[in-house]
């Protein structure tokens, strides 16, 4: 059977989005703190999901996804259009990933290039031409460097690491006008 990948947003007092949320948020956090030596409890990462779930809806251009595979859920990603320009190291209109994760057990199958590319379809139909993300060191910046992200040479303020840009653009097929012959 063919996989499909379908995108769900998560909506705020959604009880069964946030259950389906922290499946994934937690051992994603969990990942990230592994990796940086830090940890919080799975209390206190719920806590902090909460949070991010509170402001679905207050603006069109911010997205919090889950990704299923026939109804499957395999990743989740909370994207935008970037208000406050990584305190001015980047022009204003980037688009950013905030958080992306795809579950070990679905990774190496094209499914999270699959979802990143929803996402830059997505966030450059809300404007965006180019993106920007501050990707985990281990996991995270060889997955982006292989779906056309550049470490900018910039450093995030807020969590020290690296920020990887990309020009996006719509490949749209060509379309030739013409005389009729």
């Amino acid at each position: 059977m063919e996989k499909q990948i379908n995108f769900i947003q998560i909506e705020k007092n959604n009880v069964a989005h946030f259950e389906l949320a922290s499946k994934l948020w937690i051992p994603f956090i969990k990942e990230v703190n592994e990796h940086v030596g830090t940890y919080q409890s799975e209390e206190q990462i719920a806590n902090g999901l909460k949070k991010r779930i509170s402001i679905q809806g207050c603006r069109k251009d911010m997205h919090f996804e889950i990704a299923n595979v026939n109804e499957e859920p395999i990743g989740i990603a909370m994207f935008a259009i970037d208000l406050g320009t990584v305190y001015g190291l980047l022009e204003k209109g980037y688009g950013t990933i905030m958080g992306f994760y795809i579950h070990p057990k679905f990774r190496r199958k094209g499914l999270g290039t699959s979802f990143n590319k929803h996402i830059e379809e997505t966030l450059y139909s809300d404007g965006a031409r180019k993106m920007y993300i501050c990707p985990d060191s281990v996991t995270g910046e060889p997955f982006w460097k292989s779906n056309g992200y550049t470490d900018s040479g910039k450093i995030d303020p807020d969590d020290k690491k690296p920020i990887y840009v990309k020009e996006i653009t719509l490949n749209m097929p060509e379309v030739f006008i013409g005389e009729a012959q």
